[in-house]
């Protein structure tokens, strides 16, 4: 599970989670500017679901779980990479999984939380920002709290998800048209596998500068189907495993492109992009400031039982799909086209 980061010189980062207690987590920084021939360890530490975030100017500010009382959320900075303050807490109300984004300097964070610290029961949607490194903490409209929080009524509760008796599985952030944060989760009546939890609904929530609205979108058949939000202009799209695969109650499926015109109102699918798969196909994502022929990048696997994984990657419109070899000979080495 690494997550990966370039600072201002150019240096690429690769922090790696650790697990709970029982393993650290490492972080490595490339020894070459731009170049991924040789990285040096730079440090250990306890740090799980690691979540990056270079500010220009400014370092880091890495937002991150600790197994504490329950997975918690925590946040250190560091200017350069290497001397990091002391870890504090964001969020105690029995565990969180969080989403980030940064925009203009400014920190993003969704996250949900598990009641008594257990992960099958995650639910409702909270929201906090910052904008001087965590220095101090405020909800979307501007209001301070103090951390971390305890409370599941606090003032950076989004939506209620627990009083309908519904799940939360976060996805994705992005950032609208205005700058406004928008808010990819996909929400689930039960935490097995299987139609028990159906119906599992990819839901869009976007602050339109005095409210949070909240969308409904296509369904799903698995909580663990990842997919993520593309937002350019005036159109909104999602590449993720809608569509079911050969294993379907398992996790994934067929890879599809969902469109919105209205700010996530509705939604219509443009694309299936994969078709009649050997395996499932799922934790599709975007990757940063790249070129349209590598829009979005995945893989397949057998959910069910051990056994092979591909890597694959599409154009924007999801015409092309390519699948790296499973063998390389050399550093390099061309990907098959296995879509038309």
């Amino acid at each position: 599970n690494e997550s990966l980061a370039i600072d201002g010189e150019g240096h690429l980062w690769v922090f790696v989670s650790g697990r709970g207690r029982g393993r650290p987590g490492f972080i490595y920084r490339s020894r070459v500017p731009y170049n991924i021939s040789t990285f040096e360890l730079v440090s250990e530490r306890e740090i799980t679901y690691p979540q990056p975030i270079w500010v220009t100017g400014r370092g880091f500010l890495h937002c991150f779980t600790k197994y504490t009382r329950g997975r918690e959320l925590y946040w250190s900075t560091s200017v350069d990479g290497r001397v990091w303050t002391p870890d504090r807490k964001l969020a105690g109300m029995g565990g969180h999984y969080q989403v980030t984004e940064a925009r203009d300097g400014v920190i993003y964070t969704a996250f949900n939380y598990h009641p008594g610290g257990n992960v099958d029961k995650r639910t409702n949607m909270y929201f906090a920002m910052t904008s001087d490194m965590g220095a101090t903490w405020t909800t979307i409209d501007g209001k301070k709290f103090e951390t971390p929080i305890t409370d599941t009524n606090s003032v950076a509760l989004v939506h209620d998800f627990e009083a309908e008796g519904r799940l939360v599985y976060m996805k994705d952030m992005q950032f609208d048209s205005d700058g406004r944060p928008v808010i990819l989760v996909v929400t689930s009546l039960h935490h097995m596998p299987g139609p028990q939890g159906d119906p599992r609904i990819w839901t869009v929530v976007r602050w339109d500068g005095s409210r949070w609205i909240q969308r409904e979108g296509t369904r799903s058949t698995h909580n663990y189907d990842m997919g993520q939000l593309w937002i350019e202009d005036s159109l909104w799209r999602v590449v993720a495993p809608t569509e079911p695969g050969p294993q379907r109650w398992g996790a994934g499926g067929e890879i599809a492109i969902w469109e919105s015109t209205d700010r996530g109102d509705s939604w219509v699918k443009t694309r299936t992009v994969t078709r009649e798969s050997r395996y499932n196909h799922s934790y599709v994502r975007r990757p940063v400031k790249a070129q349209p022929d590598f829009y979005a990048f995945w893989a397949d696997g057998d959910p069910d039982e051990p056994g092979p994984s591909r890597l694959y990657f599409m154009d924007r419109e999801g015409d092309c799909v390519y699948r790296l070899p499973d063998t390389m000979a050399g550093d390099s080495a061309k990907p098959e086209r296995v879509s038309d």
